[in-house]
């Protein structure tokens, strides 16, 4: 006999009640996927109800329904690979898989027909429609047993029937449902979609032969599980969505705001903040107020009642249509002050009876911040530093003005030059032993040395208070020294409760120079190069004069004296520069475009205004060093009374024997100083090539000024040939060009200005001079 398909405990349909189980190949598995992913496309929206619409027209606020997201998934599982119950009964439509062994061999899948029999080869009929699971087996073989001896069976049972149930009232899918034998009420819940807007949660009850024999209240299932009321469906079953009943709104300060479903009319406060979580902890207990509905009343049907969460406020009640608010804790402190700015703890601090600042404040040490022993600390975690400016001078190396290495009193080395020789650079130009890139310039140590502190401002401090009376913030200043330090009375102020004391800093206020720590480096010819705090009024011959005057091998004359102020301002006007240039470039090319009279002459003209547009381009790229030209005498160099300033920077190169001569030359050099000789002199030695300008010399002298030679000048209407050179000055010689006005002399009347800049690091002053 042929042996028929084997089959699980399984008994699970698909939405158009085909059964499903292990016996089912693919193509019915992908149809019931298939169906099923068609009806939950097919789900109509939950759409709304008058009282969510009441609500959002009251609050502002559109409220969910609760619980109603729960059928909202991908629908209930079907209830495969699962057993079936002992109590279940079979009946029409159900399949039965028998195993037997031994006399004889054979498998049989077996449909139970409409009269509720199956019928076993060689064996005949048997009723099996009202039997038990649990008891099938056993019949089976009391009915087998009558033709066959020495044989074992099994039976399980495969495909289960399929029944109809009904899903009406206020249904999101009502209708006929075809589903499995196995399905419960929630189970249909869930495949149906359950209730739509205005259906209840409450209230949903199982009708059978006209009778009701479950109802059930989903709140109950969704808060703890309780499917004590859920119930086996059987063919021609109704389920019964009534309209919901009364309904609250609860919003504000907790986690689940919604539209909620009283059990009964009325409901006690404490039931209905069950619903949402409870009473939370942020949720204050003095205050809630209920809108309620009255109507009794006629031009003003609604009413606002305030309640209180404590233990009369949790048993009264609210009902249908009650919208009830609750409020957060107020974020005040009753016994804080909060300390902040400038300080090692900004926090709020436990606030006593007649305490003051200096108990807010015990001792000096609580004004140092935190990241202040993080930076201390970061100081050792270098790896062997960069050579320093003095250590460099001691193994040999050369310094220009501004005390970067020169080669043999040469014009400066590029880094790739440099690297050749087999030192490693950093960014910054700055040799670094050993090639690593995590240790220390000297730019950096200077910094650390004076910026390890962020000082405080002792002379100022305030005390932020709220007026209760007036509702408007009253500022105490006092002199945090003399709270802190001296426990003056006066200034020792007595803090209230909800108190805010800022403490600044001398950078978050600025204070006079004399009450700042100011530091300036000194390095190169001096007898005691380093970093030193500066007095106030301090000038530059002053400071010289402390660190024990200028070395034997010092050139005065030469001093590179850098200041951060002075590098802010150079910046912005060479970046004004720069924009104005780039507008008469702009309106110079319309104006020459559109006056062109030829093709070949407006091809020209593209060329040069490209040309004019790349030197602005290398232009734009100049940094200002804030260098100022100290104009000293050469004979007598005596460094002028400047009023130092924090941050401040001089160089003192070593005198040089070398003066360079650069640009429209044929021989762009370093040529030995002779004194007497001018300016001619070098030039001659040089040469000038057939496109030098010599009406447009440069002179940049070793102090950092520059004189030229412009005709337009009546100044320097004589020249610079004649003039006599000092050590370290330079010569640049410009190439002779057509100028047309002030700014195409700037952008065209050079070889390359950034080649000059650059090899002199020269400033907004020289650059001024140059446009001249």
């Amino acid at each position: 006999m042929a042996a028929a398909r084997s089959a699980g405990l399984t008994g699970a349909t698909d939405a158009a009640g085909n059964p499903v189980g292990p016996g089912t190949d693919k193509a019915d598995l992908n149809t019931d996927k298939t169906n099923s992913e068609s009806f939950r496309a097919k789900l109509p929206p939950l759409g709304t109800n008058q009282f969510a619409k009441f609500v959002q027209d009251t609050t502002g606020r559109t409220l969910p329904l609760y619980g109603y997201n729960l059928f909202d998934g991908n629908g209930f599982p079907a209830l495969t690979n699962v057993p079936v119950p002992a109590n279940y009964v079979l009946g029409p439509g159900d399949d039965i898989s028998i195993k037997i062994w031994g006399a004889i061999d054979v498998n049989l899948n077996l449909p139970i027909d409409r009269n509720g029999q199956v019928t076993i080869p060689k064996v005949g009929p048997l009723t099996v429609a009202g039997t038990r699971a649990d008891q099938l087996e056993a019949l089976l073989k009391t009915h087998v047993g009558r033709v066959y001896n020495n044989f074992e069976l099994s039976a399980t049972l495969g495909r289960l029937r399929s029944i109809q149930v009904f899903v009406v009232g206020q249904a999101r899918q009502p209708g006929v449902h075809t589903v499995s034998s196995l399905s419960t009420l929630i189970s249909v819940l869930f495949e149906s979609g359950g209730p739509s807007a205005t259906g209840s949660m409450r209230q949903i009850q199982l009708t059978r032969a006209g009778k009701t024999v479950s109802t059930i209240d989903l709140y109950k299932f969704i808060h703890s599980g309780d499917t004590s009321a859920d119930a086996r469906l059987l063919p021609g079953d109704v389920i019964v969505i009534p309209p919901a009943g009364a309904r609250v709104a609860l919003l504000g300060a907790l986690d689940s705001a919604a539209i909620y479903e009283l059990s009964g009319k009325e409901e006690t406060l404490a039931k209905l903040l069950s619903y949402g979580g409870g009473q939370q902890i942020l949720t204050t207990p003095h205050k809630v107020l209920v809108e309620r509905i009255n109507q009794a009343q006629d031009k003003a049907p609604r009413v606002i009642e305030e309640r209180v969460l404590n233990a009369d406020g949790l048993n009264s009640t609210v009902r249908d249509g009650d919208v009830v608010t609750l409020f957060k804790i107020s974020p005040e402190f009753a016994n804080a002050v909060t300390l902040r700015g400038n300080v090692a703890k900004p926090l709020r601090y436990a606030y006593r009876p007649g305490m003051k600042v200096s108990d807010l404040i015990p001792e000096v040490s609580a004004l140092i911040q935190d990241d202040y022993y993080s930076r201390k600390n970061i100081l050792v975690q270098y790896q062997s530093p960069r050579l320093s400016l003095t250590e460099r001078t001691a193994e040999g190396f050369s310094y220009g003005r501004d005390g970067n290495i020169m080669q043999n009193g040469s014009n400066r080395q590029s880094p790739a030059d440099r690297t050749s020789e087999g030192g490693n650079y950093g960014r910054d130009g700055n040799m670094e032993q050993n090639g690593s890139n995590k240790q220390v310039s000297a730019e950096q140590i200077v910094t650390d040395v004076k910026n390890q502190l962020n000082e405080i401002n002792w002379d100022y401090a305030a005390i932020e208070r709220l007026d209760a009376k007036e509702l408007r913030t009253t500022l105490i200043p006092f002199n945090l020294g003399k709270a802190v330090k001296d426990r003056d009375p006066v200034n020792d102020l007595t803090l209230q409760a909800g108190d805010v004391v800022t403490i600044f800093s001398v950078n978050d206020l600025p204070v006079p120079a004399e009450k700042r720590s100011q530091f300036v480096r000194v390095g190169g010819e001096v007898k005691v190069p380093g970093i030193y705090q500066i007095q106030p009024g301090e000038t530059l011959p002053g400071l010289i004069q402390r660190v024990g005057g200028f070395s034997q091998n010092a050139f005065v004359y030469g001093t590179v004296f850098t200041r951060e102020s002075t590098r802010v301002q150079q910046q912005e006007n060479i970046n004004k520069s720069m924009r104005r240039m780039e507008s008469d470039i702009n309106a110079q090319t319309a104006s020459a475009l559109q006056n062109a009279s030829s093709a070949d002459k407006a091809t020209t003209l593209q060329v040069q205004i490209e040309n004019q547009k790349n030197l602005l381009r290398r232009l734009q790229s100049l940094k200002a060093n804030g260098r100022i030209a100290l104009e000293l005498d050469p004979d007598n160099p005596v460094p002028p009374a400047i009023a130092l300033e924090d941050g401040d920077q001089i160089i003192v190169p070593h005198r040089p024997s070398f003066v360079g001569v650069f640009g429209e030359v044929f021989a762009e050099s370093s040529f030995i100083y002779k004194p007497g000789y001018t300016v001619s002199h070098y030039i001659d030695k040089a040469g000038l090539t057939r496109d030098a300008d010599t009406d447009n010399l440069l002179l940049i002298r070793a102090d950092g000024s520059v004189e030229g030679s412009s005709r337009r000048s009546l100044f320097w209407s004589s020249g610079v040939m004649d003039k006599k050179l000092n050590p370290g000055d330079s010569i640049f010689v410009p190439g002779l060009i057509d100028r047309r006005t002030a700014y195409t002399q700037f952008m065209e009347g050079a070889k390359d200005w950034t080649t000059l800049l650059y090899q002199f690091g020269l400033g907004a002053a020289a650059l001024k001079t140059i446009r001249n």
